[in-house]
């Protein structure tokens, strides 16, 4: 089994499990990880992959929207009076 493999079945559970108990914080560093992948190789997965030469707007979009969820479900763990307006 390759170590990316390994580490897709470990978090599997873990996001489950964040899932359940409402660990926002989790998923927040789940969308801030995808970010880099997706700039050094220029390429995002949203419904379909989008690539940066192709379409460089919609590409840019979702690496936002990534990243101001990840900071988004952040925010909402560490400030949990805000969390109604965060997430």
């Amino acid at each position: 089994m390759t170590r990316q493999r390994g580490v897709n079945y470990i978090a599997f559970p873990i996001l489950g499990g964040a899932a359940v108990l409402g660990l926002y914080w989790i998923w927040g560093l789940l969308f801030l990880w995808w970010l880099v992948p997706a700039v050094r190789s220029g390429q995002a997965h949203f419904v379909f992959e989008v690539a940066r030469s192709e379409d460089p707007l919609l590409y840019w979009a979702v690496l936002l929207l990534w990243g101001l969820s990840g900071v988004m479900m952040i925010a909402a763990s560490l400030f949990p009076q805000y969390a109604p307006w965060l997430v």
